[in-house]
């Protein structure tokens, strides 16, 4: 009785290790609603709300940026400005309001 108690434990521990492993390697899936949206499924709060290429779209909430030392950013030097939208430094065609370029910027190293 002692000899089968020892390989009835192993063989207890070894199947909870499948179970185990097997729970977390399964992947997670989107909720129907952020599927929709084919934004990889991001939560609201953390999808951009712009494309660079692309026009950015009416109701998002942009500022112009005029202190450009702050940010370490040179003039512009063509049909662009510099804009605060979600947090990003972005290049913006003063035509169209095109998004040219998503910059990084790093707050707080100077």
């Amino acid at each position: 009785m002692l000899k089968i108690l020892p390989a009835a434990l192993g063989l207890s521990v070894a199947l909870v290790g499948i179970n185990v492993t097997g729970a977390h390697s399964q992947p997670k899936s989107c909720p129907p609603g952020l599927a929709a949206k084919n934004n990889g499924c991001l939560p609201p709060g953390l999808a951009k709300r712009y494309t660079v290429g692309k026009v950015l779209p009416d109701g998002v909430p942009y500022e112009l940026i005029t202190d450009l030392a702050y940010y370490g950013l040179d003039m512009p030097n063509g049909n662009w400005l510099y804009y605060l939208v979600d947090g990003d430094v972005l290049k913006i065609a003063d035509d169209a309001f095109t998004v040219l370029e998503a910059l990084d910027i790093l707050f707080g190293a100077g």
